[in-house]
Parts: C-alpha cells; structure tokens; sequence
C-alpha cells in the first residue's frame, strides 16, 4: 500500500501480484474473510480515478477474486475456508 505521494506504508500480502488498481484492491479486500460484502468495499472503489476503473461489473470481479481466494484458502488457511464460502454465496446472490 502506498500514500499518495508514493511512499510505501505497508504490504498486505507478500506474494507479488500486479495488475490495474481495481484488481489489486479486490485482491486486497479478499485477502481476508472478515466483512467481504459491498459495503466495505465501496468506499474503497469510490476513491480510485474513473480510468482506473474502467467498464467492470463489481459482482462478477469480486467473484473471480474470491475464486482464486478460496484456491489458496483451502491450500493455507483451510479454517477460513466457511466465511470465503458464506462470501461467495453472498456475491453470487448478488449477480443472480
């Protein structure tokens, strides 16, 4: 994570993936199982530039993000794996 005149105030998780700002924040606000609903990540989304959004549809990148997420849970974290399937059940919902 980085301020906004570029200094590096913390790293979330040491694997290094890099992408567009929208992917990394939902790699981010997947990386942990707690409060995975809309209302927290929408305040996070409402900050990043118009162009670093782009034409997505949130419910459906969330989704991928937590696809991979639960891939990694079942391998390192197999206790969180009940809150990462609430999750998905929880944003699937949403695109139905």
């Amino acid at each position: 994570m980085f301020t906004e005149n570029g200094t590096l105030t913390g790293i979330i998780d040491p694997d290094p993936v890099v992408g567009e700002p929208l992917y990394d924040l939902i790699y981010a606000f997947c990386s942990s199982p707690n409060r995975l609903t809309v209302d927290t990540i929408l305040p996070a989304l409402e900050k990043l530039e118009p162009e670093m959004t782009g034409e997505y549809e949130l419910n459906r990148e969330v989704l991928l993000g937590l696809y991979f997420r639960i891939a990694t849970c079942i391998r390192h974290h197999p206790e969180d794996l009940d809150q990462y399937t609430e999750a998905w059940t929880y944003w699937l919902d949403r695109v139905r």
